[in-house]
């Protein structure tokens, strides 16, 4: 079972409430180009919260905000009331405690079972490891596929394959967010089905937030759903009312097209 704290040195005590990162007022430009204007949104203390909308939304963006990879942006993102700009553990440990996945997978030059505890402190790789690397290859749905090769080369793995060992690495640091970006474009069916299934499992102990362009996906994983347009939130709903129901033009237009004008 994922943890929803981390035990690191200062970092804020986490405690459960309903809205676990919250998001007010968030705005970001890079190289004086406005890219996110006003986000507020939350994401609860379990389940999945699917962010969907055009190219050049700003989604991506977003999670990079939430993880401090863009730290320039101004408004607030707090977790338990306290701004991640404020996390005394540093961003490194924040990065370990939001993990983020993005869309082409990361693969080490290294065996299979050293990509899963590649992230995890020189002292921790040199213990035993074992369970630890069965146990994230159970929850990304991939030991049953490498459980007698995990000392082969990881770079031998399918795209597929590949997608689900950063799901495993990421997990390895027990994260208690986990954001993903696009996790399943230009896989086959097969492992987009798998790690649709990882998902649901996981976001039963944890929030998730999975950016996608495939509106069926969105259907399937259910939960908030998010709609995104020219760097704002357009709508906010139950993912199977707001696909079935959209209250704002916009939202009508994308899930009729795929495209918007929300300028």
């Amino acid at each position: 079972m994922m943890q929803t704290n981390i035990d690191v040195k200062n970092t804020p005590k986490i405690h459960v409430q309903k809205d676990f990162l919250v998001v007010e007022q968030l705005s970001l430009q890079l190289e004086n180009n406005p890219i996110l204007n006003n986000i507020s949104f939350s994401l609860p203390i379990t389940g999945i919260t699917t962010l969907i909308g055009p190219s050049g939304a700003g989604k991506s963006s977003l999670l990079r905000c939430l993880n401090m990879l863009y730290s320039t942006w101004g408004g607030e993102i707090t977790i338990d009331k306290t701004s991640i700009k404020q996390w005394q553990a540093g961003e490194d440990n924040l990065r370990k405690f939001i993990g983020l996945i993005a869309q082409k997978p990361a693969i080490f030059p290294a065996s299979i079972a050293e990509n899963v505890t590649f992230g995890l402190p020189r002292k921790q790789r040199k213990q035993d490891t074992t369970t630890l690397i069965h146990d994230c290859l159970i929850q990304a749905a991939l030991w049953d596929e490498v459980k007698d090769r995990l000392n082969q080369p990881a770079v031998s793995l399918s795209i597929g394959q590949q997608q689900r060992l950063c799901l495993a690495r990421a997990l390895a640091l027990q994260p208690s967010i986990l954001l993903l970006d696009e996790p399943t474009a230009s896989l086959d069916p097969r492992s987009k089905q798998l790690i649709e299934i990882s998902l649901r499992r996981l976001a039963k102990n944890m929030p998730i937030l999975c950016v996608t362009h495939d509106l069926e996906q969105a259907k399937r994983l259910q939960g908030q759903l998010i709609f995104m347009c020219d760097g704002k939130i357009i709508e906010t709903g139950e993912s199977q009312e707001l696909l079935q129901n959209p209250q704002k033009l916009e939202t009508r237009e994308f899930l009729r097209w795929e495209v918007c004008d929300c300028d």
